[in-house]
């Protein structure tokens, strides 16, 4: 189906299909795309600033602030004031979002492990290693 298309056009589609799986399994928990998002950049420290989130995101502060707003209104996150300096603003993960967190990241585990089932070992190795190059800027 895709034997004409050019590399970006393939990535494009791989990048719908990924995007698609994210969404799915999100929507089931009654969360956007963007607010998983969130939750992936949060997760490694398990708290971010506000301005981080933003930037993360690609979008002003206050359209991060109302992204925020609503995933702190479902429980899964919570702001917290720097103790230092008030005007800096944490937003960290509640144990609802590590529930969300973790059952999102099965399943998609789940999907790409079925996308590349039928790769060989080397050919898997391969790919990460030229995923690696491909986003590293």
């Amino acid at each position: 189906m895709y034997k004409k298309s050019s590399i970006g056009d393939l990535l494009l589609v791989l990048r719908r299909n990924i995007v698609g799986v994210i969404k799915k399994e999100g929507f089931k928990h009654d969360l956007t795309f963007t607010q998983v998002e969130v939750l992936h950049f949060i997760k490694p420290s398990g708290k971010a600033t506000m301005k981080s989130i933003a930037d993360c995101l690609k979008v002003t502060p206050p359209s991060a602030t109302e992204i925020v707003e609503e995933m702190d209104k479902k429980g899964l996150v919570k702001r917290i004031n720097d103790e230092k300096d008030r005007r800096v603003v944490y937003v960290v993960f509640t144990d609802i979002a590590k529930r969300v967190f973790t059952s999102i990241s099965k399943h998609k585990e789940l999907i790409f492990k079925k996308m590349t089932e039928k790769l060989n070992v080397a050919d898997k190795n391969h790919l990460e290693r030229i995923i690696r190059i491909l986003i590293t800027n």
